[in-house]
């Protein structure tokens, strides 16, 4: 390890002589290593979308920028290079990645902090305050979470406590929610989380993932599917999307697959305890996303449009907005939910009935809905008023079941959601207990779900799609005062 260091500093330092480049359109050069030419690397200039490869004696023609300061040069297996664009011949020198990965690495902190100079905030502001609005700044210390998660001071004793129930699966929950956690005694008690660790899923943490392999997904969760490498010594290393990313102090490597769901998969795709508790990844392979292209981060890090640089004053440059992606991470957000469900309600009164047919569409997303976590639930109810304003009730149709919420329960409707129910005919049961059976009614991409209500004759209707983090049931008893989100609610009326 320390040889390749020494070998990779010996390179940087070798004298060469440059003078001005001459004027004209293109841009001559070679790309080295120790070892000599480095053949298929791309070359471009800094911030510029066009580029080129080497041929296999490493060599380049580029096309001549006259705003472009910095000529860089980018292949897998190296750090991102760079020489200034002002000289000739270029010459750009890659150095090669460590072999192997630093488990003694002290983990950067992701927050402002103007005595900390190297927290990643204090360069990335406008990441940084998107990131800390995001669900993955919280998964380490979410209310949820944590009471979920259980322990001696949980309001739902032995109820829904992984801990009480299923304390082996302890370790699971923080290889995603707290992935930089550090646990000695082997029990990642989430509750005693702290430093960093307790800033969840985090930039530092997510900027050292070197690969993001698929054939174990299921079998291995979060940090111990993902292949990290962290450097050594006072060296930083980060791992991004961008081609061209060099900061004079740091190492870049350009990463494509930041980019493609598989980036994504190792914490939103696990079978925990023989359950398919995460599916998403997999529900995106699947959907018609997927066929299209359109990846995980096209949706959740679709770019504002307002952020230009990614460092301004701290060496970035000034970018085309549609290549910064944001890292507000939107997920089972209102506006998310709204975007992506279509409901379409027909009437026809005739004779002593009125037929209502609601067709609900999950358009414009890559997977399931609800997804994620097992508990998400979607609800869409139907209340009926006659002339008199007297509530009406359904003569057929599907209705809600009791553990749909006691606001609901037996009312027209439809529930949306993953469940599981034992032997004793007990649902729904959180994902690390023994059942029976499971039940998957959540909506798929693409295809319509339609349902049929025939009522008396009705003058008006209520329509509301509910969406819940949590069962209403466990959502009481934890007294989580922001579990349901309205997507709908509309007044209809019959004619």
């Amino acid at each position: 390890m320390r040889r390749i260091h020494i070998l990779a500093l010996t390179l940087l330092l070798l004298p060469l002589v440059f003078v001005a480049t001459p004027k004209g359109s293109v841009i001559e050069g070679v790309v080295v290593d120790f070892q000599g030419p480095v053949p298929f690397a791309t070359v471009r200039s800094q911030g510029q979308a066009d580029c080129t490869r080497t041929d296999a004696a490493g060599k380049f023609n580029l096309r001549r920028r006259e705003n472009a300061t910095r000529v860089t040069a980018a292949k897998p297996g190296y750090r991102i290079g760079w020489t200034p664009s002002n000289r000739h011949p270029i010459q750009i020198r890659l150095a090669p990645l460590p072999s192997e990965d630093n488990f003694d690495y002290t983990w950067i902190d992701p927050v402002r902090d103007s005595k900390k100079p190297n927290n990643c905030g204090n360069c990335h502001g406008a990441i940084e305050r998107e990131w800390a609005g995001s669900g993955h700044a919280r998964s380490a210390v979410n209310p949820r979470v944590l009471t979920l998660f259980g322990g001696t001071e949980s309001p739902l004793g032995k109820d829904w406590n992984l801990l009480e129930q299923h304390p082996l699966g302890a370790g699971v929950c923080a290889s995603c929610h707290a992935p930089t956690m550090s646990s000695p005694t082997l029990d990642y008690d989430l509750r005693s989380v702290n430093g960093v660790a307790a800033r969840g899923v985090h930039c530092d943490y997510c900027h050292k993932i070197a690969d993001a392999p698929t054939d174990k997904l299921g079998t291995r969760f979060g940090r111990d599917g993902y292949e990290l490498l962290r450097p050594h010594g006072d060296e930083q290393l980060f791992f991004g999307p961008l081609p061209d990313a060099v900061r004079p102090g740091d190492a870049f490597v350009y990463a494509p697959f930041y980019k493609e769901s598989r980036y994504c998969a190792s914490c939103h795709e696990g079978v925990i305890f023989g359950v398919h508790v995460y599916g998403t990844y997999t529900e995106w392979l699947q959907s018609p996303a997927a066929k299209a292209g359109t990846q995980c981060q096209d949706c959740h890090m679709t770019p504002t449009g307002a952020m230009t640089n990614v460092a301004p004053g701290h060496g970035g440059i000034e970018r085309a907005p549609k290549t910064l992606a944001s890292h507000d991470f939107p997920g089972g957000s209102l506006a998310m939910l709204k975007k992506c469900l279509r409901l379409e309600v027909r009437i026809r009164t005739e004779g002593n009935r009125t037929q209502v047919e609601m067709t609900l569409t999950a358009d414009n997303v890559g997977h399931r809905v609800p997804t994620g976590f097992f508990d998400r639930n979607l609800v869409m109810v139907v209340e009926a008023t006659d002339e008199a304003g007297r509530t009406v009730d359904a003569h057929d149709g599907p209705r809600l079941p009791a553990f749909a919420g006691a606001n609901v329960a037996g009312q027209a409707g439809v529930l949306y959601a993953k469940t599981l129910t034992d032997d004793a005919g007990r649902t729904p049961l959180p994902f690390w207990l023994p059942y029976e059976t499971m039940t998957d009614t959540r909506l798929h991409p693409g295809q319509p779900d339609r349902r049929t209500f025939t009522f008396p004759v009705v003058t008006k209707l209520r329509v509301r799609l509910l969406y819940r983090h949590l069962w209403p049931t466990v959502a009481e008893r934890i007294a989580s005062q922001d579990n349901e989100l309205v997507i709908l609610d509309q007044d209809l009326t019959a004619k």
